[in-house]
């Protein structure tokens, strides 16, 4: 029997990652579906990417935004790697400094992925496959956001907090493209064997990355490079475990 665990009241002021950019990436406004609020992102576009990768934040009312800690080593590895092959988004959820709007309760927030799919999708062209990247909370969102929006070719899925939010097998039979999933076997919020099941019910591949926690604090360039391994498939073949404690 899993676990349930409760999220414990916000804070009225959380503590956030400060702003951190990789070199080319340039601010921009996303508008958000109709009549929904406008987004603030970060787009690393290359003249002629071939790949397009969305990365989902963790928790906003705990201080999660688009330069946290393992979503900024990703980012930072993609820049790196990937250089002129991939358009990189990652964006603030409504309500996150930046964004517009207030938090929306987890549908809110699917939404907000949507538009963010829709952004990138409009940069690198309609043709291009696109990958989805989500840590914790962005997770849930966004492997719903990817499901809705349809089209999408890959789906990561870093520490699932299967205690705290219920994955919908539906949103994993929407989705038509690979999945797979990572996590530390410390993991607070998902038990290895809770991680397993989730994978089987969703069609996953599971990555286990031993005595690691749910934030990775132990090698966020791992499971960063890990992660770029999936997501963008053309990079697997140069991509090196690094064994770095920080991006």
């Amino acid at each position: 029997m899993a676990r349930v665990f409760h999220l414990p009241e916000p804070p009225a002021s959380p503590a956030r990652s400060p702003e951190v950019f990789v070199s080319g990436e340039a601010s921009l406004v996303i508008p958000g579906l109709s009549g929904e609020p406008s987004l603030a992102g970060a787009l690393r576009l290359p003249r002629n990417p071939s790949r397009g990768v969305v990365l989902c934040h963790p928790h906003p009312l705990y201080g999660g935004t688009m330069h946290s800690a393992v979503i900024f080593a990703i980012a930072k590895v993609l820049a790196e790697r990937a250089q002129e092959t991939t358009a990189v988004l990652r964006f603030n959820y409504r309500g996150v400094p930046g964004s517009e709007g207030a938090y929306g309760g987890g549908p809110g927030e699917v939404n907000d992925v949507r538009a963010a799919i829709r952004e990138l999708r409009a940069n690198v062209g309609q043709d291009a496959p696109i990958s989805l990247v989500g840590f914790s909370f962005g997770t849930w969102v966004g492997l719903r956001g990817a499901a809705m929006e349809g089209g999408i070719e890959r789906v990561g899925l870093i520490a699932p907090a299967v205690r705290l939010f219920t994955f919908v097998r539906e949103d994993a039979a929407r989705f038509q493209g690979r999945m797979a999933m990572f996590l530390g076997t410390e993991d607070d919020f998902c038990s290895v064997e809770e991680a397993q099941l989730l994978a089987v019910e969703l069609g996953a591949t599971l990555e286990l990355f031993e005595g690691f926690e749910h934030y990775f604090l132990k090698g966020r360039r791992r499971i960063a490079e890990s992660v770029v391994s999936f997501a963008v498939p053309e990079l697997a073949a140069v991509l090196r475990i690094s064994g770095d404690s920080e991006p």
